[in-house]
């Protein structure tokens, strides 16, 4: 017959190191799908960092091509006619001193005889005069003269005036085709710009590990638990072996020869106690 001591011991043992290897296997899987899902996110978040900086670049692509086409238009042909036309308008009235509601300088000498006067020699009547017919034939010469340089003076500030509208006047294609020049290549410099930094973000994104995780210093524990145990058991069946077998048991060392005809699971020294009464005797023979 088997100890059930031993039994039980063996049982002990071998339950340690079953749940040994299995808190040991649990923790390792553990461990292991919380690194793949840490490995998963960081996948995810490299995607979309790029994803990101792609969307970043193509939009700043296309503002800096807007900024281009933009300047483009306002190079055309047609509008730099406009321009010069409407610059040459300017400078030609403020040349003439003249506005839209009429004469603002001294009088035209060409409309009318009486307003040559102020250009007449001294002593000259304007007018014709029937006293002097010589008369009428000064002023005639004097205000087709006087005609005539008005006419050329105002051409040569009409062709100064478009000359200057091609220069650097304040509207003049000089100045105003070098201002819209450089608006366009601010905003394509701005657009660059921004494209530059986004690339840098995404260096920085990209240098980010995923997370990493390892068994802790506790790996061990319910192993070094298991084990304990499992050596505890180991123990107690080494020394019950040590003891011998017998009965077909082994184990505790029993049965006993107690060297009064009969054997004894108990060894002899602790018979004859309360605990362990002889045969046909009770705890209360023993004054319990």
């Amino acid at each position: 017959m088997c100890d059930p001591l031993s039994i039980g011991l063996a049982a002990l043992s071998t339950v340690g190191s079953i749940a040994s290897s299995a808190a040991q296997a649990s923790a390792a899987e553990d461990v292991q799908n919380k690194q793949n899902a840490a490995n998963a996110a960081w996948v995810a978040y490299q995607e979309n960092a790029q994803h990101q900086a792609q969307l970043a670049e193509d939009t700043a692509r296309q503002h800096a091509n807007d900024a281009r086409m933009a300047t483009l238009s306002k190079m055309t042909p047609e509008n730099q006619q406009q321009m010069q036309a409407t610059e040459a308008q300017r400078l030609n009235t403020t040349y003439q001193n003249t506005s839209a509601a009429g004469t603002t300088g001294r009088g035209d000498p060409g409309q009318n005889t009486a307003s040559s006067s102020p250009y007449l020699l001294s002593g000259e009547q304007s007018g014709v005069s029937t006293a002097s017919p010589g008369g009428a034939n000064a002023v005639g010469s004097i205000s087709a003269q006087v005609n005539q340089a008005t006419a050329q003076a105002r051409s040569r500030i009409s062709a100064l005036a478009t000359a200057n509208s091609y220069g650097g006047s304040f509207g003049g294609l000089g100045r105003v085709d070098p201002i819209m020049m450089q608006q366009g290549a601010n905003q394509i410099n701005l657009q660059n710009d921004l494209r530059k930094q986004d690339m840098q973000l995404l260096g920085v994104e990209q240098q980010v590990q995923p997370l990493h995780y390892a068994l802790g210093a506790n790996y061990g524990m319910m192993g070094q638990i298991g084990g304990a145990l499992a050596g505890i058991a180991g123990k107690a069946i080494g020394a019950g072996a040590a003891g011998g077998f017998g009965g077909g048991g082994f184990g505790g060392g029993g049965p006993y020869d107690t060297g009064m005809g009969f054997t004894s699971d108990v060894p002899p020294a602790d018979l004859g106690t309360a605990a362990n009464p002889l045969p046909g005797l009770t705890a209360a023979d023993y004054g319990y």
